[in-house]
């Protein structure tokens, strides 16, 4: 496997501000100076031995990444100065025949990193992520994408490591380590999630997980788009549903495995009247094998007009969820604890509006689950005819890619222009 490794914050417990001299190349430095995470060494000739090949790929200054790469880990290395450069890391890679070789599989290929550069550095590139939650950020550094966590995650990893005993399972066994609804789409169980938000209180806990990625442009072959656009498909099978559900289901027995905590009610963010197809929501929900009680708690009003994918902001989403989306005021939920269901997650503001009316009613504890998150968009591929970004899109009605120069009527100021992606 081709494993290319960010190097500070990676290997080098070097994002505190103090390092910047080095890393910038404006001071020599011994590298015993240089600190590393325990058990970089070890895991970087573990790599080797079992026949994969690392390569260091950092955006710090060359007279340091060399240094470090030659003199500590005695594996290759490439300075990109600007991260993500995807040119010069394809440059790199094609100079070298055994990486150009195994660049060609994409599927034993692997971007690890600290930061949303990495993250996106490796999208582009076409292969799996890994984000490493190694430090706690002291500072931002826009630079180096330090002490972005939220950023990162946005930007959508395939994989989280909090060290490198994690990286080894997901090299090993990659599939058990997607995400749970990602993972259910390979035929393989998974109880992985996304940890986007976790807030306690003195009146309990608000928590949000995400259970697969919507991807927006480039991206690894796991994230599923195609599956989340299958949602809104009159025509979605019973096999789809059900491997939906499997996956959230997956993940809902981790969570009630936890003896500290008893859900008392199971619910999700119901389908307005004139929602495609009809009980989108509700089918799904009746799938998922649950051993918390399950109960519709939300209700839109009947007098409901417009739709909340046509809300430009956050603000606006709020202020529609809150017109117009009701909780069941005949189910006592004083000092319950309650899971609820999305099908997606974009701005945060359904959940934040659902967490609000839910603590409203006296609820402790909250867990939002969304079976999709849309992350950050990547926009690499010139149109051929006027030279503008192109998007990738997928057709709703059978989940396969295109390439789209969007025009001024789908929100754009393209010309045109579509290319299928085979």
């Amino acid at each position: 496997m081709l494993i290319l490794l960010d190097l500070d914050g990676t290997l080098t417990d070097t994002a505190h501000e103090n390092f910047k001299p080095y890393k910038d190349g404006l001071n020599d430095f011994a590298v015993s100076s240089i600190p590393l995470f325990n058990g970089a060494q070890e895991f970087i000739r573990q790599l080797v031995n079992d026949g994969h090949t690392p390569v260091i790929v950092s955006d710090s200054h060359p007279r340091y990444v060399n240094k470090i790469a030659a003199e500590v880990f005695n594996i290759p290395a490439v300075s990109l100065t600007d991260k993500p450069n995807t040119d010069k890391t394809l440059k790199f890679i094609g100079e070298n025949p055994s990486l150009k070789t195994q660049f060609l599989n994409k599927d034993a290929c692997l971007m690890i990193g600290d930061s949303w550069l990495d993250i996106e550095l490796g999208r582009r590139l076409g292969m799996s992520t890994v984000l490493t939650d190694f430090y706690k950020a002291s500072s931002v550094e826009e630079r180096d994408g330090i002490g972005q966590s939220w950023k990162a995650i946005k930007m959508g990893p395939t994989f989280y490591a909090t060290n490198y005993e994690d990286i080894q399972n997901i090299i090993k066994n990659p599939f058990l380590n997607l995400l749970a609804v990602e993972a259910a789409f390979q035929n393989v169980d998974s109880e992985k999630m996304v940890r986007f938000m976790y807030r306690k209180s003195a009146e309990g806990f608000i928590a949000f997980r995400c259970l697969a990625r919507q991807e927006d442009g480039e991206c690894d072959r796991f994230s599923r788009a195609d599956k989340y656009y299958q949602i809104d498909n009159p025509d979605r099978s019973d096999e789809f549903l059900k491997t939906l559900s499997k996956g959230i289901s997956n993940y809902l027995n981790l969570v009630e495995r936890f003896p500290e905590y008893h859900w008392d009610y199971l619910s999700y963010v119901s389908d307005k009247k004139t929602t495609v197809p009809p009980n989108k929501m509700q089918e799904i929900f009746d799938m998922i094998i649950s051993k918390t009680p399950k109960n519709k708690l939300f209700e839109w009003s009947g007098d409901v007009e417009g739709s909340l994918r046509n809300k430009a902001n956050y603000k606006d989403r709020r202020e529609f969820i809150s017109r117009y989306l009701q909780i069941n005021s005949s189910v006592e939920l004083q000092g319950k604890n309650i899971i609820v269901v999305d099908d997606q997650f974009t701005s945060s503001a359904t959940a934040w509006e659902i967490c609000h009316q839910l603590r409203a009613k006296g609820v402790k504890n909250i867990l939002f689950i969304a079976f999709f998150y849309l992350i950050s968009p990547i926009v690499s591929k010139p149109c051929p005819k006027c030279g503008l970004p192109l998007k990738i899109k997928v057709k709703r009605t059978e989940g396969s890619k295109f390439y789209s120069c969007l025009p001024a009527r789908f929100g754009g100021n393209g010309c045109g222009h579509i290319e299928n992606i085979n």
